[in-house]
């Protein structure tokens, strides 16, 4: 692909940078024929600072080469550039991609606490005094809660800022009421003009699982949910808006109140339709890790680059109140073997890292106890198809939570 594109001069002085919401697959990226990187993975976002490389006032070319080679998957992949493509333009001190994580700690009907943090760059050159304004509203545009904190950040290094909002009479989200509210930050230096300005929209709501089920909000809520791929049908992989929408239209008109996403991270559009419509989403990574399911998939790239697609995965979509558990696989070949649990406990923990408000799970087939080291591993058991062996087991539900009953 190219694409020729006018940066105006008064732009000079900003941040620039690209963001690829999807890709299939294994990408490589030039600007003015300067290589940007490599992305190998068709399913996560990634972006690149452009503002360097730029040619103000003059046209600019971006590039991008698809490498969709060989047996890579297991179902209808698509090829290319399938999901939306970002610019975005911001002041020398700005908040970092997916820099915003909102939480909801505490949640009642009278009360809920919302904390905000927000992660910030500082290119500017100079050390800055710098006042950082957040601001919640509620559905209908009225700010419900606000609050400025004074920052003083140093040029290259991040600045950590933490933000506690306690909201009266809460509207919650939920499949029933899909209620959304929309945090808005500003990055200003005292007396001058706002640097940079974000909007989030998120969800107030809690979430809770034992062995007795899964609690949204306090209330056992059963979970009716189909598996959905990436594809639109005869639209292809074209992940369009409407077409997104629609889908969780379509599921939510069936009776369904979630999906999972099979197997793979989906579009920023499906996961905004779900919010708005109210859908419980399993948001899933991988559906191979280190052993493949075929010879030119994900397999090949999974040891260098699944700390980063996680990162793309959990940092994009953690303020989404859709999602209410992250999936870090989807019937794992090495699932009982030694590498295996080894790997899940790794990614488990990297997941904690970067959200500690969801639980953990994985898809897990060919349900016998020599698995029971796998599900260990996770704070959620997934069970795909009541299969042992080479035999239908349809009570191995109930005999696995008589012999496991806090699992």
């Amino acid at each position: 692909y190219r694409k020729t594109f006018m940066v105006p001069a008064r732009l000079k002085s900003k941040e620039l940078s690209i963001l690829f919401d999807g890709v299939y697959m294994n990408a490589d990226v030039w600007l003015n024929g300067e290589h940007l990187g490599n992305h190998p993975y068709g399913y996560t976002a990634f972006g690149y600072d452009i503002s360097d490389l730029l040619r103000y006032g003059q046209e600019n070319v971006i590039a991008v080469e698809v490498k969709n080679e060989g047996e890579n998957s297991r179902w209808y992949s698509g090829s290319g550039i399938y999901r939306h493509v970002w610019v975005s333009v911001a002041g020398p001190i700005f908040v970092a991609r997916w820099g915003t994580g909102i939480t909801t700690p505490i949640v009642s009907e009278d009360t809920a606490r919302v904390v905000v943090s927000s992660t910030i760059e500082n290119e500017s050159g100079t050390t800055q005094e710098l006042n950082i304004t957040t601001s919640l509203k509620d559905q209908y545009g009225k700010v419900v809660a606000s609050g400025t904190m004074n920052q003083s950040g140093g040029t290259g290094k991040n600045i950590e800022v933490v933000q506690e909002f306690d909201i009266k009479d809460p509207g919650l989200w939920s499949p029933d009421s899909p209620i959304l509210y929309t945090a808005v930050t500003e990055i200003a230096s005292p007396g001058s003009a706002i640097m940079d300005r974000v909007e989030n929209s998120f969800g107030i709501r809690s979430i809770g699982y034992t062995s007795e089920g899964f609690f949204l909000n306090g209330k056992n809520v059963l979970m009716k949910g189909g598996c959905m791929h990436h594809d639109n049908g005869p639209l292809g992989s074209a992940a369009f808006d409407r077409a997104e929408e629609r889908r969780v239209e379509l599921m939510k008109a069936s009776g369904f109140n979630a999906i999972r996403c099979a197997h793979n991270p989906p579009s920023q559009a499906f996961l905004d339709a779900c919010d708005r419509l109210g859908m419980l989403v399993i948001d899933e990574s991988f559906d191979m890790w280190n052993w493949q399911k075929n010879d030119a998939d994900y397999h090949l790239y999974f040891r260098e680059w699944w700390k980063r697609d996680i990162e793309s995965m959990v940092l994009r979509d953690r303020n989404h109140p859709s999602v209410v558990m992250w999936s870090i696989g989807n019937e794992i070949r090495e699932r009982a073997a030694p590498l295996g649990i080894e790997t899940s406990e790794l990614i488990r923990e990297y997941v904690r890292k970067l959200d500690d408000t969801r639980p953990v799970t994985s898809a897990v087939n060919g349900l016998n106890p020599d698995k029971d080291r796998y599900f260990a591993t996770l704070d959620l058991a997934g069970y795909n198809y009541a299969i042992g062996g080479d035999h239908w087991k349809e009570n191995i539900y109930q005999q696995d939570h008589a012999r496991v009953p806090e699992r």
